[in-house]
């Protein structure tokens, strides 16, 4: 947990240097062909293959367990990236002269694309990093989510940035737990959703 609090740590003063007008931020030239072009159904095509592999391996196999995470790591993301897109209200580079325009009706502070992405994928690399080191690959994902949504103008650095540490965050927070947020047993019956007790 204690790497949990460093990254929520880490967003929070990404967050506060964005607002004070840290120079990280540029405005980069439009670019929306070729490879960078594919970023912005990309997420979709990854949970879509993601929910196959949940509904096809179910959980009682390793891979079907972290499929669940993965999507538990999504929809964890998305609530807080949403939350975060309302509360700062930042205006997109491709709407705004700079980025130090917030509480402007904006929806760019933090990336959804690069949150979901990173989240999905992270579970998958804590689980199988130390046996198959290859899945380290799937990190290229939210790279080239970060890349493609700051060259399309969509997002500014930090926003990418902050979207990469809101789904990491998630995916360690999902891999962690022993029963999935989405999933859970109950008596004799499975039971697919969110479990609340009041």
């Amino acid at each position: 947990m204690d790497k949990l609090k460093l990254y929520i740590r880490v967003l929070v003063i990404l967050t506060l240097t964005s607002l004070s007008g840290w120079d990280l931020d540029k405005k980069v030239s439009k670019e929306e062909g070729g490879w960078i072009g594919e970023h912005y159904d990309m997420p979709k095509y990854v949970f879509v293959g993601v929910i196959g592999m949940t509904v096809y391996e179910g959980t009682e196999s390793r891979l079907g367990r972290t499929s669940w995470q993965s999507i538990d790591a999504a929809v964890m993301s998305q609530i807080i990236t949403g939350a975060l897109k309302d509360t700062t209200q930042r205006n997109r580079p491709r709407e705004s002269e700079g980025p130090t325009e917030w509480g402007e009706g904006g929806q760019s502070f933090v990336s959804g694309h690069v949150s979901g992405m990173t989240a999905m994928v992270t579970p998958y690399i804590l689980e199988y990093k130390d046996d198959k080191p290859w899945v380290q690959v799937l990190w290229l994902l939210p790279i080239h989510q970060m890349i493609g949504r700051v060259k399309d103008q969509a997002h500014w650095q930090s926003d990418v940035i902050a979207g990469a540490l809101v789904g990491y965050a998630s995916g360690y927070w999902a891999h962690n737990r022993k029963t999935p947020m989405m999933l859970y047993f109950d008596d004799d019956k499975v039971v697919v959703g969110l479990k609340y007790k009041f």
